[in-house]
């Protein structure tokens, strides 16, 4: 087992056991500001009906359609654009059009526009070995085992076969050492493997040059002429950009990237990136054995769905910019989904009607009635139309009933209430409407605070939490207050922080920022009310971080009837998305191919005896937990006697 292998299996360790604070190994330091509203140097895009380009408004009206149909694909916003016209575009409730969102790894393409600038300027080499350049962060272990024929282009093609993988970015500081110090799995050159860390290196080969980080020297050579303004991009402990993931942008500028890239570098008649560069960028230079993937040129992949290449940018969780040459349009996307590698319902939908697409040169008469019902459908999605839920896509999960069993970590024992209990209570409670129930849960839970039995659980998602560095200090009470005439907040004490969120009821998101050890993060939230099928009465708060691509849901039960007052226990039932799907795969380090040595003696062990599936178990109820609260005031205290 690597020893990045093993710091991960040991996190995991630490997550599943609900340990809080600082469990990484890398520093944490808070950099991500603010998102700021407006910007006077941005540009933007020009708009236009999809006839004026050659393409029918059902046309798109019935992709958006089967994006919204299937929730799986979690999406946030999309862009659709023919040339550098926006043709079609909208957000997808609560999410807005003009914020930024993470684009996890699409902006390793971003990293290679910077690799192709030091090209264009004669500083920098596709055959330059990264040795000869990274040269006094060696150490004598580098001469040793890393691979000396590694070169820019292998980093570009994820073919240098180095070890030291996604991995080490949690196993400590200096990850550019760590990555000279570590061996290759095969000839640099020879197979395709994805690593992110081949991205950081050449963001330490862009500063390790100029001197400054990607942002720095990017600014004035790319994002300036492209009207590109508010961007940001994590640094490592190192103060270099992550490269490989990390990066905050808007959508439209997304879009401007990519359609840069379909004019051959050039922007407004101005060559800004070198075509020669952007003409191998978007060929085929390596096969990567991954079905629907199947290419990849300089940090970009490459597909004959048309049968002719099309290129993208790709990010998992659902950011993409898919480029079609032959078609001289281009489709963007944020969302939360489970997608990696473009292997998810949102990509297959986008791919399979950019496939059939017929478009024509010549503008198209305009339809009016197709028109007007597409600027409906998208006034209807982003939740611009009166009396429209929030909810669009993803919504509530199936089973929004919590589970009446007692608590098996603790061996709490079960509050079930018997049949015809069960029955009054629903019988009270079930016929009582959305704002009676809202009024009820006011009157119940306004002023109060509850200490919670599990201490180790965060708003953060998992995700989150480990993307960032930014580990939850564990909530470990909640309280309850009346917001306005009929509203309702909760209050999360998180180690030493409070964080109130107001629940956004009516199918009207509520909107607030959290500080989150110092970063700012945004966050939507969709609320309900309801009942289960004991007649217990739930609040249902749909916790969306409009920024990233992961989402939280925390729903709260109590017995309406069980005490005249204020209920003396409350249920808090917590998930994430995209959760587990995303999160299992990683338990896969230490399985049995994986594990050699001692430590491969324990876990070979471990899993013949059924370990793992204790581990999946495990992992499934820390990333859906069920918290149990009990009443200790009926005063929700000053934020300075908390």
């Amino acid at each position: 087992m690597q020893k990045s292998d093993f710091y991960v299996a040991q996190m995991m360790t630490d997550l599943i056991g609900r340990k809080t604070g600082e469990i990484s190994r890398v520093e944490y330091r808070p950099q991500k500001p603010e998102f700021r509203r407006t910007s006077d140097i941005e540009t933007g895009l020009f708009r236009s009906s999809p006839e004026s380009m050659g393409i029918r408004s059902s046309w798109v009206s019935a992709l958006l359609k089967k994006i919204a149909a299937d929730k799986s694909t979690g999406i946030h916003r999309i862009m659709i654009l023919r040339g550098n016209t926006v043709i079609a575009e909208t957000a997808f409730s609560p999410y807005r059009m003009d914020d930024w969102h993470v684009t996890h790894s699409l902006c390793k393409s971003v990293t290679a526009m910077a690799v192709g600038l030091l090209i264009g300027e004669g500083r920098l080499s596709l055959d330059d070995r990264i040795t000869d350049i990274i040269r006094d962060e060696r150490s004598l272990l580098s001469y040793v085992f890393l691979n000396e024929t590694i070169t820019v282009k292998h980093l570009l093609t994820m073919s240098s076969g180095v070890k030291f993988n996604e991995a080490g970015a949690i196993t400590g500081n200096d990850w550019t050492r760590q990555y000279m110090e570590s061996g290759c799995s095969f000839t640099p050159g020879t197979q395709f493997e994805y690593n992110s860390m081949n991205t950081y290196i050449l963001s330490a080969i862009v500063t390790k040059i100029t001197g400054e980080t990607l942002t720095e020297y990017l600014r004035p050579r790319l994002f300036e002429p492209l009207g590109i303004d508010r961007v940001f991009w994590e640094l490592s402990p190192e103060n270099i950009s992550k490269g490989g993931w990390g990066l905050f942008i808007r959508l439209e500028d997304m879009a401007k990237l990519g359609r840069l890239y379909m004019q051959r570098g050039v922007w407004e008649g101005k060559q800004i990136l070198p075509a020669d560069f952007v003409d191998q960028s978007v060929k085929v230079q390596i096969n990567t054995g991954m079905e629907k993937c199947e290419y990849y040129g300089y940090h970009v992949w490459i597909n004959d769905d048309r049968g002719v290449y099309a290129f993208s940018f790709n990010g998992m969780l659902g950011q993409n910019v898919l480029c079609y040459p032959d078609l001289d349009m281009t489709v963007c996307t944020n969302a939360g989904n489970a997608e990696i590698f473009q292997q998810g319902s949102l990509s297959s939908i986008i791919r399979s009607a950019m496939k059939d697409l017929m478009a024509v040169e010549l503008p198209l008469p305009e339809n009016n009635r197709e028109l007007s019902e597409l600027k409906t459908l998208c006034k209807s999605l982003s939740g611009r139309t009166s009396g429209l839920s929030s909810i669009i896509t993803g919504g509530w999960p199936k089973n929004t009933n919590l589970i009446r069993e007692g608590s098996r970590r603790s061996g709490t024992p079960a509050r079930i209430p018997n049949s015809r209990r069960a029955s009054n209570i629903q019988r009270r409670a079930g016929s009582r409407s959305s704002e009676s129930l809202r009024q009820l849960c006011i009157s119940k839970l306004d002023g109060t605070i509850y200490d919670l039995d599990i201490k180790g659980v965060g708003l953060f998602p998992l995700l989150m939490q480990v993307v960032h560095n930014n580990f939850t200090d564990g909530i470990k009470r909640i309280g309850f207050k009346k917001t306005g005439a009929s509203g309702l907040s909760f209050i999360l004490y998180e180690g030493e922080s409070q964080y109130e969120i107001e629940c956004g009821f009516m199918g009207k998101p509520s909107r607030s920022t959290v500080d989150m050890h110092g970063e700012f993060y945004d966050i939507a939230v969709c609320s309900d009310t309801a009942t289960d099928e004991y007649g217990y009465v739930v609040i249902k708060n749909d916790i969306a971080f409009t920024e990233e691509a992961a989402g939280r849901f925390i729903n709260i039960s109590f017995d309406p009837f069980a005490e005249k007052g204020a209920p003396a226990n409350i249920r808090i039932k917590m998930g994430e998305t995209p959760g587990l799907k995303l999160i299992l795969p990683s338990l896969e380090i230490i399985t049995t191919d994986k594990a050699i040595g001692l430590d491969g003696f324990f876990i070979n062990k471990f899993t013949q005896f059924g370990g793992m599936d204790a581990v999946s178990m495990l992992t499934y109820s820390t990333l859906n937990p069920v918290l149990q609260g009990t009443l200790v005031s009926k005063e929700v205290p000053h934020e300075q006697d908390a």
